[in-house]
């Protein structure tokens, strides 16, 4: 959700259902509160050399100025890190710019944006979430594990970028990758993690975003089938909200839930079911008025549902 008010949705436009699928990335604004969108605007296109465009992430900044980030083959085989920007409310986008190096390619092999949104912190520190398979672990190029998760952030306003520390995991946390952040209420910033095979999601808080994390624990109040899931927070009437939706079943993507936090993430205050049946990949918009936006999938991205909730709903 734009300061505009303008609804961003945006995704991985794949021939086929493989990670390494030829594929674009498409974006399409809604100015009506999802009603009506867009004809989509092509943020890359997928070649006969470089076939994957994969995992955008965007985030809202201050003034409104957009900024995108999106992978190429995974950073991988003469791969890339682009980077673009919108200051007309994601109308038009400046032309894409490496940021590979800021991604320490002498570190990893397969490397991944969120997906989903990254955030801006109170201080002006842009944050995406990110996903790698270090080199040390010696498997092939374009194995997607054994991963590991860290934070990419700039502080001057995508100008440049760095990698933060990487996230300490217990034992527990098995092959964590896909993660989304949200800002608790005194600034420091949650993560919620996609872990392999465990049954339940992963989180964890650090001040700055980008290195002192604690150690990341199952949130064993959160099953996850091994799915994407997104986080986002507001303030809506003077009381501070974390929101977390995933699919709530430990075998099956289905039951998208949404949880609702008053005390960053430690309890679940309330929850509602956004689709009982089958579902998948979930981002989530959250917006000061206490409106959420949830974009979800359904058969692996064959049908794209978006709910429109209202806080007033839950309490």
């Amino acid at each position: 959700m734009t300061k505009k008010h303008t609804v961003i949705t945006y995704f991985e436009a794949r021939r086929n259902a493989s990670d390494w699928a030829h594929m674009d990335i498409l974006l399409y604004r809604s100015e009506n509160g999802g009603d009506t969108f867009s004809a989509p605007i092509v943020m890359a296109n997928g070649t006969d050399m470089h076939p994957t465009v994969n995992n955008p992430v965007c985030i809202v900044d201050d003034d409104n100025t957009l900024h995108f980030l999106y992978c190429i083959d995974y950073s991988v085989g003469g791969g890339d890190v682009l980077y673009r920007r919108s200051d007309d409310d994601g109308i038009t986008w400046s032309a894409p710019r490496s940021i590979l190096e800021a991604t320490k390619p002498e570190l990893h092999n397969v490397f991944a944006c969120g997906p989903g949104h990254g955030i801006r912190m109170q201080n002006g520190t842009l944050l995406v979430p990110i996903w790698m398979v270090k080199k040390e672990a010696n498997v092939p190029l374009m194995e997607h594990s054994p991963s590991s998760v860290f934070t990419l952030y700039s502080k001057d306003h995508g100008d440049t970028w760095h990698l933060g520390a990487e996230i300490p995991m217990s034992a527990e946390c098995r092959d964590p990758s896909e993660t989304q952040a949200a800002l608790c209420a005194d600034g420091s910033v949650y993560l919620n993690i996609r872990t392999a095979c465990t049954g339940y999601r992963a989180y964890t808080v650090g001040k700055t975003g980008y290195d002192g994390w604690k150690c990341a624990v199952l949130d064993r109040t959160l099953p996850d089938p091994t799915c994407f899931g997104s986080t986002a927070a507001a303030v809506v009437d003077g009381q501070h909200m974390l929101a977390v939706v995933n699919c709530a079943n430990q075998t099956e993507r289905k039951n998208l839930v949404l949880r609702i936090s008053l005390d960053d993430g430690a309890t679940w205050k309330q929850s509602f079911t956004v689709e009982p049946g089958d579902a998948g990949y979930a981002d989530i918009a959250f917006t000061d008025d206490g409106t959420i936006y949830v974009l979800y999938e359904q058969r692996y991205g064959e049908r794209e549902r978006l709910a429109v909730i209202h806080v007033k709903e839950l309490f």
